[in-house]
């Protein structure tokens, strides 16, 4: 399965970016990190992690 980032999307994983780098540069760039491999986890695995109760 791919995941597709939407425009939107990518512009609010930049701002999340500059706001962190405000403080940290280094944890910024591990917390996009942490995101962007989070979602090729989903691509890899869709049906991974367990449904939540509506």
């Amino acid at each position: 399965m791919n995941v597709f980032w939407t425009a939107t999307a990518e512009a609010h994983l930049d701002a999340i970016y500059a706001y962190i780098a405000q403080d940290s540069e280094a944890y910024a760039l591990s917390t996009v990190d942490k995101i962007t491999r989070r979602s090729q986890q989903i691509g890899d695995f869709p049906a991974s992690g367990r449904k939540v109760p509506e």
